[in-house]
């Protein structure tokens, strides 16, 4: 019963402090209303609004490019060099990932891969990612489940996917685009030595 007593002195508060806000905000447009002038005081007075909503907007925009150019060395994405050190080549299929190390020269359908995988730690790697069937989601997790990187896999199309392993141990390799019943069976492993 306390409980619901202090229930209702809280909505009692709310309901209090809501018409006390009406009341105001009635007295403010009563108070514009009964105050506004003469066509030429209006004209004057939208003059001046316009020229310091002009020079609010600018203002706004400036602070907002500075801002914009400051938080750029927050950024989350590593600066990687043009020359990629390593490439992996990555089709996923429904339901189950084939990778290998270097660029593929076969088309996706005729690659040969593994769902395992090892590459060096330190340097940045270049995961090539399509698929030969639908829609996939090539997402790597550190040891913790932390998703450290991802990336769609679609046929047709090559998603180039840049990474450094800073830490060596093995990442799991799970699939994050439903692509059918078996897809939480769709797993690999990156082992970074």
């Amino acid at each position: 019963m306390r409980h619901f007593t202090t229930f209702l002195s809280i909505q009692e508060s709310a309901g209090t402090i809501s018409m006390i806000g009406t009341f105001v905000v009635v007295a403010v447009v009563l108070f514009v209303v009964l105050t506004s002038g003469k066509a030429e005081d209006k004209y004057e007075a939208k003059k001046k609004v316009y020229y310091y909503r002009r020079r609010y907007f600018w203002g706004l925009m400036a602070l907002a490019f500075i801002t914009l150019l400051i938080s750029f060395k927050w950024m989350p994405y590593s600066k990687t060099s043009d020359v990629d050190e390593e490439v992996v080549t990555v089709v996923g299929f429904q339901w189950g990932w084939r990778m290998v190390n270097g660029a593929s020269k076969d088309a996706p359908k005729d690659m040969m891969g593994e769902s395992e995988i090892t590459i060096p730690a330190g340097k940045t790697i270049k995961f090539d990612v399509t698929s030969i069937d639908v829609n996939h989601n090539f997402a790597i997790y550190d040891k913790s489940g932390n998703c450290v990187t991802q990336s769609q896999a679609m046929p047709g199309y090559h998603n180039n996917l840049r990474y450094k392993f800073q830490k060596p141990g093995n990442y799991k390799i799970l699939c994050l685009e439903y692509c059918g019943v078996p897809h939480a069976f769709m797993v690999g492993e990156v082992h970074v030595k």
